[in-house]
């Protein structure tokens, strides 16, 4: 049944960046639908034209009316479809998801509610107190959260800034200019600059799980190299905050001192 949703009435957007989904993407489309109960729109954003997703897509978009398949606008790859899908967004919350179902979507609505009330970016973590994550032992299961852990007790970002399954203010999205167009590492850029202009993120645990079908996309040494320049912004800023921080207190207990002996 197809269903219409007026511009105004949207409270979500969903950005699904895909590259040749065809065995998930239908699954996670009414994944969406089941689980999701504030009105939305589906972004999927595919590179060109040969994506195996877009027939399965054109085929669902007769069934759902917020079902919208646009190109890539910006540079081929995940940050570049995800840049585009938030641009094209028109809701005041903007979910960023994966097409393989691997993050659990049966928590959106919980998400929905903390947003602007207590926090501007709801962000899912697999390495918190309570995440998981479903994934044999291998690099791209540990480095990242390697990562995670040195990038919160210096910068203060959550433990898993680099999983890409976000739920953002839309407000703060269009106050960043974003720049990345390699690997997932937007994700990454994403709460580095916010944290940084003092925007609220809160980190709730997730479970992630590989995915059913189908081949991960990912590539682990890609995605080293393009975080890289962001989590080395993230530590710099983190260390001169701490910094700053001890300076204060210092120059503080100085004039406290002065203060007492006058």
């Amino acid at each position: 049944m197809t269903t219409s949703i007026q511009d105004n009435d949207l409270k979500l957007s969903i950005v699904i960046p895909v590259y040749n989904e065809h065995e998930n993407i239908e699954h996670t489309i009414h994944s969406i639908k089941r689980n999701i109960r504030s009105p939305h729109e589906i972004i999927a954003i595919y590179d060109d034209e040969s994506d195996t997703t877009i027939p399965v897509l054109n085929r669902l978009k007769n069934q759902f009316s917020g079902l919208n398949i646009i190109k890539n606008a910006i540079k081929i790859g995940p940050s570049g479809a995800i840049r585009t899908g938030i641009n094209a967004s028109q809701a005041p919350l903007v979910l960023v998801m994966m097409a393989d179902l691997c993050d659990d979507i049966s928590q959106v609505e919980s998400f929905i509610k903390l947003i602007p009330h207590e926090a501007d970016i709801v962000c899912p973590s697999r390495y918190c107190e309570g995440g998981s994550q479903e994934l044999s032992e291998s690099p791209k299961k540990w480095l990242p959260k390697f990562a995670g852990i040195i990038m919160h007790h210096i910068a203060g970002l959550p433990y898993d800034s680099t999983n890409s399954y976000k739920l953002y203010s839309k407000k703060v999205l269009d106050e960043l200019e974003l720049i990345s167009t390699s690997s997932f590492s937007v994700t990454l850029e994403i709460v580095v600059k916010a944290k940084a202009l003092g925007y609220s993120l809160v980190e709730i645990p997730t479970t992630w799980k590989d995915r059913q079908f189908g081949k991960s996309k990912f590539k682990l040494i890609t995605s080293i190299i393009t975080y890289l320049p962001w989590f080395i912004f993230a530590i710099s800023n983190g260390l001169l905050n701490i910094f700053s921080s001890k300076q204060s207190k210092k120059n503080n207990e100085k004039k406290i001192n002065k203060s007492n002996s006058s």
